[in-house]
């Protein structure tokens, strides 16, 4: 099975074990529909037509699935002309290091300044951020990874 239709059955298998919580189905109603719409005495035995046959079923019940909620990822501040440069490096020794996201530097600044650090490095003061890719540096140089 592909990880595409895991994902599918994984979901439809969930929307159907809620959609039995919601319309507070007993065991015995519940094992009826199935077999009755999708010819499975189990969800698990169901293929992707029946278990789409059984969706439509709990939907015609009165089920209403509930929308995924979609949480906005918080954009990255823009840095000052000044500091433009040096994010940049930073930003540039992260994908030499794996393509590590911007929240290692985040991590690096709190840990460096303490109380005092703000929530993104880009907000940093330039001796800060020096800092940051001083750190950066040596742990490119611990893992080997490209410096140009």
């Amino acid at each position: 099975m592909s990880k595409l239709a895991r994902d599918h059955h994984n979901s439809d298998m969930v929307k159907i074990q809620i959609a039995k919580k919601q319309l507070n189905l007993s065991d015995e109603e519940y094992r009826a529909i199935l077999q009755g719409q999708g010819g499975a005495s189990s969800s698990k035995d169901l293929d992707h037509p029946g278990r789409q046959r059984v969706l439509d079923y709990f939907k015609f019940l009165g089920f209403k699935p509930a929308a995924a909620k979609q949480t906005k990822r918080p954009a990255r501040p823009t840095p000052s002309a000044d500091a433009l440069p040096l994010v940049r490096r930073i930003r540039a020794q992260l994908i030499s290091l794996g393509r590590l996201p911007d929240v290692y530097a985040d991590g690096i600044a709190k840990q460096m300044l303490g109380d005092q650090a703000p929530e993104f490095f880009e907000w940093c003061q330039l001796r800060d951020l020096t800092k940051i890719s001083q750190a950066l540096s040596v742990e490119q140089n611990r893992k080997g990874a490209a410096t140009q």
